[in-house]
């Protein structure tokens, strides 16, 4: 992935910030009941790939303490750059063009990066090759093909949906699938990783709710090249975010998949 590649690379400053806020606000308690559940502890070494605003490495120094290290990888670090921890290194790097180290990570964990890579494959083996026999890959991505309108009926429901649709087919044309997510196990298992094991997350969302901010800086920033798609017009992009602020406004939203997988031990 190169910083072009990244549908939200030329948004401001703040609002990107404050978009990823939201995204964390979402969606940290999974992420981190799954990486207690991995057993991430005191002394292990950790790769955190596409950083964003930042909590998750936060998390992850924590937790590892003085003993432990934290890598976190972004192709923009802007958000994270004036984190001081003694145990965190921050990299500007792609991890599709250039691998990291061999047989060194305890934990590798990326959310809502792959879907932006071109070349997953490469990718993938990058951070398979990375981890320690016996480490955990902590994969998160979403798929879009559950988005609907719901508990709102008539033309607003037909435009949400046009929308959603309008998404998608945006993202296919850069060459993201609209429904990784549901892909990563399988993704795993070609890997050759063990002990694969996923979780699902999808929530029915009114407007004005952390999920519809979410949406709401997306579409806004977007509404140039959903309107290309042919499938929405201007009017319905403009009732569509006036509906990410009605808390009368209903959506289902995609479904944040979580998969991980374990690399084979030493015999």
């Amino acid at each position: 992935m190169t910083q072009s590649d990244y549908v939200f690379a030329d948004t401001k400053q703040d609002t990107e910030w404050q978009r990823l806020k939201w995204v964390q606000e979402v969606f940290d308690p999974v992420t981190t009941s799954l990486l207690e559940k991995l057993g991430v502890t005191s002394g292990w070494t950790c790769l955190e790939v596409g950083a964003g605003a930042g909590s998750i490495l936060r998390w992850l120094c924590d937790r590892v303490g003085e003993s432990g290290r934290v890598v976190a990888l972004d192709l923009d670090p802007r958000f994270i750059a004036q984190e001081q921890r003694p145990n965190l290194e921050i990299r500007t790097q792609d991890i599709a063009k250039t691998a990291v180290e061999a047989n060194r990570y305890d934990l590798i964990h990326a959310r809502c990066v792959l879907l932006h890579i071109v070349d997953r494959q490469q990718a993938l083996a990058h951070l398979v090759h990375a981890l320690k026999p016996g480490g955990w890959l902590l994969l998160e991505d979403p798929d879009f093909t559950t988005n609907i309108a719901a508990l709102t009926e008539g033309e607003t429901a037909r435009v949400i949906n046009r929308v959603f649709e309008a998404t998608r087919q945006f993202y296919a044309s850069l060459q993201i699938n609209p429904a990784l997510g549901r892909q990563l196990p399988l993704l795993l298992q070609e890997l050759g990783l063990q002990d694969i094991d996923t979780h699902s997350n999808i929530a029915l969302f009114p407007g004005a709710s952390p999920r519809s901010q979410i949406w709401q800086m997306a579409v806004a920033h977007l509404q140039q090249p959903l309107s290309d798609t042919g499938i929405v017009s201007e009017a319905d992009l403009d009732l569509f975010l006036q509906g990410t602020q009605d808390p009368g406004t209903w959506m289902l939203d995609y479904t944040m998949v979580s998969a991980w997988g374990q690399k084979a031990a030493l015999p």
